[in-house]
């Protein structure tokens, strides 16, 4: 996939791209990682096991029958790349992730045309909806999508905390927080219904499947992924996905969902206290 417009070339990522990518990604997100954390290595790792044997050979298999997971597009200038997206392919959604233009290089249009491309191909995938998240105070990057179409649908605000100086909840009740099993499944998403956001539901055409783990991720482990639920009289009431990389980058507690006739009752408590543990 190579589209060319003056001296910005839009194309697929390539290992021999990594270095770029390593000096873009501290440049683009300074603020971020000053929070996160940020491990080269780790980016590093991640790259070798896209372009692994195993990884090349599922990569090129799911591209093959037309299910490629993830696209993940440079922009190039000068034989350097200088801005990078990529696209998540989630059935009918399309989720744009790690939009980054290089500073020296902003205000030229590079974040734009990546945004086309990448809207470009989930139209060719035939996905009916493009999503993406962009930081509150971002407002270049939320005026470029904004020209695009996109539309503010939902405001999310991110927590920190540094983990010695986290609290732990005593009385947590009869609440039992123990690790997801494939036979909650079922249980977790009607959970989910009840208590998710329905607009977020529909925005991100939520499903049953949406719970399984995609194969893409369990052959290429960019993560440690941990789901948990909390149990109280023998019914799963709360759940919750972590995950973790290093110890120097950011751990991440996520999709926390509490049963609304349990909240404020020490779910969402003892839920994230055994997340930190």
């Amino acid at each position: 996939m190579d589209q060319r417009r003056h001296d910005v070339l839009i194309r697929d990522f390539r290992k021999s791209d990594m270095d770029d990518l390593l000096d873009l990604l501290p440049k683009s997100f300074a603020e971020e990682f000053e929070v996160t954390g940020f491990d080269p290595d780790h980016v590093r790792q991640m790259v070798n096991q896209l372009f692994g044997i195993f990884g090349r050979i599922f990569l090129g298999l799911t591209t093959l029958f037309g299910r490629e997971s993830v696209k993940f597009l440079v922009a190039e200038v000068d034989n350097r790349v200088v801005g990078t997206t990529i696209v998540n392919n989630d059935r009918r959604v399309g989720y744009i992730s790690t939009v980054m233009v290089n500073p020296d290089y902003r205000r030229k249009g590079i974040a734009t045309m990546l945004m086309g491309s990448a809207v470009d191909y989930i139209g060719k995938r035939k996905m009916n909806k493009a999503v993406l998240h962009v930081v509150s105070t971002n407002i270049p990057a939320k005026n470029v999508y904004s020209k695009l179409g996109f539309i503010e649908f939902e405001n999310i605000t991110h927590l920190v905390g540094e983990i010695d100086s986290l609290s732990r909840p005593e009385n947590t009740g009869k609440v039992l927080v123990r690790p997801f099993q494939n036979s909650d499944i079922n249980q977790v998403c009607s959970l989910i219904r009840v208590s998710e956001d329905p607009d977020h539901l529909r925005v991100f055409d939520f499903c049953r499947d949406d719970l399984k783990t995609p194969l893409w991720r369990r052959i290429i482990h960019f993560s440690t992924e941990m789901k948990m639920v909390a149990m109280q009289n023998g019914r799963i009431v709360g759940y919750a996905e972590l995950s973790y990389t290093t110890p120097k980058e950011a751990s991440r507690i996520g999709n926390l969902q509490v049963h609304p006739e349990h909240r404020s009752s020490g779910i969402e408590g003892a839920l994230i206290a055994a997340a930190i543990d």
